[in-house]
């Protein structure tokens, strides 16, 4: 089997977030391509490693065989291991994973402490066995969570959104992400973290104020921070991509309503990016996308549904 295939297991909590960041991740770093998806699974050729940018990808395997019968596996080559059997029924795991370590066993020891190999069998349109190469610690976003910082609003973005937003601006590290609306800095940690270069600017001095604590707090020193109103708003060189979640409610500025808002930011973004820049934002109302049209094209519109009264859209727009 190919040595440079790989089954992706995300957190399925929302697929069409899933596979538009993953395209958007394949589509930016050209590395790797997507052959198959089924429900929260997808299989890719190519190099991980860019993948593990996904707020959303939680294990990362290389495929070693794969056949329409488990019984066909190989006996697996390591010092000791373990198997987790995924995608079945609950009631039938332990016994298939007991059966599946017989099968692949051959001469190694079944070891559940710092095993050689972490091997998974997984149940989609066919078998595929496959080693583990990475799995996300289940700590790693949710140590970044707003209440978990030195400076929160309650209505912060989990940093699994954020990450998606920057990964939807289609840019790569050193080149550089602006969030005009920042709030208190969570999609500029999340682009920080992955290697982009960052700008902020808020209206609210107390929210750059918050911003500067919370970047300190993660090391990140490397930045550009502005307290303007987004008409006010000049930057020195043109930006690779933008990711901010738009204000909502009421005007993010000291005059105007919410809709001379969304009008002069589509304005201002288009003047602030590259030829066919990519923004990545969230809006709670589609309609508002009209003051973009004569700046951008729509790529994808992905709802989030946040509780019964509230839908998020996320969006990705290029620059025309």
């Amino acid at each position: 089997m190919s040595q440079n295939k790989y089954l992706i297991e995300t957190s399925k909590e929302n697929y069409d977030i899933v596979s538009t960041e993953l395209k958007a991740i394949s589509e930016t770093f050209l590395d790797f391509n997507i052959n198959f998806s089924s429900n929260g699974f997808f299989i890719i050729s190519g190099s991980f490693e860019k993948i593990r940018y996904s707020g959303f990808v939680n294990n990362i395997s290389n495929i070693i065989y794969e056949s329409n019968d488990y019984k066909d596996f190989p006996e697996v080559n390591v010092k000791s291991f373990y198997v987790r059997v995924v995608n079945v029924e609950k009631d039938k795991t332990e016994a298939l994973e007991r059966e599946i370590g017989r099968i692949i066993k051959g001469k190694s020891a079944v070891s559940f402490n710092n095993p050689e190999g972490i091997y998974r069998a997984v149940k989609l349109d066919k078998w595929y066995l496959c080693r583990l190469v990475y799995s996300r610690s289940t700590r790693e976003f949710e140590s970044r969570r707003a209440p978990l910082r030195p400076f929160f609003s309650p209505v912060s973005m989990h940093p699994k959104y954020a990450r998606y937003l920057v990964n939807m601006t289609f840019t790569r590290e050193n080149e550089t992400i602006l969030d005009p609306f920042c709030g208190t800095g969570g999609i500029l940690i999340e682009a920080a973290l992955t290697g982009r270069k960052i700008i902020g600017n808020d209206y609210l001095l107390s929210m750059v104020t918050g911003t500067k604590m919370n970047l300190k707090y993660y090391n990140i020193y490397d930045y550009k921070i502005y307290n303007k109103n987004i008409e006010d708003l000049y930057l020195d060189d043109k930006i690779n991509g933008i990711a901010t979640d738009m204000p909502y409610g009421r005007s993010s500025s000291v005059s105007g309503n919410i809709e001379d808002l969304y009008n002069i930011s589509f304005e201002k973004f288009n003047e602030f990016l590259i030829d066919h820049g990519k923004c990545a934002i969230v809006i709670n109302d589609t309609s508002r996308l009209i003051y973009s049209k004569k700046y951008f094209k729509i790529l994808f519109i992905v709802p989030v549904y946040q509780h019964r009264s509230l839908t998020r859209y996320f969006v990705t727009l290029e620059k025309i």
